[in-house]
Parts: structure tokens; sequence; C-alpha cells
């Protein structure tokens, strides 16, 4: 399998970090025919990771239950594969596209988590089959909060983050990583009473996101693995969009 410098390694040295956060990020020419092999290749390798550095900022727009900016970004996501495509990429970048429009038109946060979800997924393939690694994950433990709530939110960013680089990857260790910290996490009703009004949806949400996170460990397969991270991040979407609506 060849490797290519991991997604936060290349990100950090081209400068593209930041885009993550803000939907920013660089535009590159289409390489030219005639450039050479060498220039081709990492023009290649560059737009791989805007790719990621665009799909992720749709991860985080949706985290956040904003799917008004998950639906522009969808579209920036789409834009960024005119020009060339590569010899085996073509029917991955057909349904990375066909996902993208779906997203941008839709205006259900469930729907759109599902769709990001179907959209990581379809990376993840795409580098298996082209037997490319890029993430190589180090199972660094996340940081703990004294703050009971604060550690739950905490505990289930870092674990959206890993099992996201998992499907992305695609990387199982990644992924049992994020799945093993979700299924870790505990809190209370009394905790969450402290900071929110426990209204019938957000509990009806926090029963969805444990039933996530205990068969997060024992899925296999890139269709199930999507499917239930699809899931995963609309509870964190609808749950983020009601506590947001609180605070209004």
């Amino acid at each position: 399998m060849r490797t290519v410098p991991t997604l936060s390694a290349l990100a950090s040295a081209l400068g593209l970090a930041a885009a993550i956060g803000c939907g920013g990020g660089q535009t590159t020419a289409p390489p030219s025919e005639h450039a050479a092999p060498e220039v081709r290749k990492q023009n290649r390798v560059t737009n791989m990771h805007m790719h990621f550095d665009d799909i992720t900022a749709i991860q985080v727009a949706l985290v956040s239950g904003n799917v008004v900016a998950a639906r522009e970004l969808a579209k920036k996501f789409r834009e960024g594969f005119q020009g060339e495509k590569p010899q085996g990429w073509g029917p991955y970048i057909e349904r990375s596209v066909a996902s993208a429009e779906m997203l941008e038109v839709t205006d259900d946060l469930h729907m759109a988590a599902r769709i990001a979800g179907t959209m990581a997924g379809t990376c993840g393939d795409c580098h298996r089959d082209q037997e490319i690694n890029v993430v190589e994950h180090a199972a660094i433990a996340p940081p703990r909060n004294d703050d009971r709530f604060s550690d739950f939110m905490i505990q289930h960013r870092w674990a959206a983050d890993r099992m996201w680089e998992g499907l992305i990857g695609p990387s199982d260790e990644a992924w049992r990583a994020g799945a093993l910290a979700l299924a870790g996490t505990e809190i209370t009703r009394e905790d969450i009473a402290e900071r929110l009004l426990l209204t019938p949806e957000i509990e009806r949400l926090l029963v969805q996101i444990r039933k996530d996170a205990a068969a997060a460990s024992s899925v296999h397969g890139a269709d199930m693995r999507q499917e239930l991270y699809g899931s995963f991040l609309a509870g964190c979407a609808s749950c983020h969009r009601d506590m947001m609506n609180q605070r209004d």
C-alpha cells in the first residue's frame, strides 16, 4: 500500500489547517497534461488534501447543526472535482459529486448528516481501491475535563473526529479508537439538566446516540459504518441545534 503524508501533516505544511474550520482553502489549477510526472503527482496529492479540507468543513458545519453552511460547503466540495480525473478515480468522483448535489438542495439536517456519512465512505472506498493510505492514526487519548458536561462534549467531539478519519482513511484503528471513546462516555440526566432544559427531543436524541455508541465498535464494513456515522452525526447535529436554540 502506498503511503502519502498524513492529512494533518500535509494540511499543516501547506498552510491549509485553518481552512478546515472556516471552509476556506486554496484553489489549485488542474495539472497540465504536459506537466512533469512528479509535478502532476504532487498536484494530485495537494488536491486530495484540499478535498479533505472541504469535506471536513462540511462535517464541522453539521456537528454545529448548521445545514445552511453545509449546503454552501457541499457546492465548494463538488466544484473542487472539476478538471483532471486520474485513472481509477472516475466512479468515486461521480459518486462524490452526486452526493454533494443532494446535500446542496436538502433542508433536512438528518438527511444532510447521512449524506455526509456517505460522502466520507466514498472517499474511503476510493482510497482503499487505489491502495492509498491517507490516515496514520496515533491512538492518543482525548483530553479530560473535571466538569462532567464539558468532558462529555469533549469526548464525543474527539470520537466523532476519529470515526470520521476511520471512514475517510479508511482506517480500522481510527474508527475503533473513536468507537471506544464514544462508548466510554457517560452522562446523567442530572448533569445535563444543570445546563439545559431536558426537552423530550433532546432525551430522544441522547437515547439514539447511546444506541449508536453501543453499536459502533462492533460494526464492520464501509456501508454499515457510514450509515451508523450518519445516524450519530445527525443526533449530534440535532442536539447541538436545540441547545443553541435554548440560548437564543
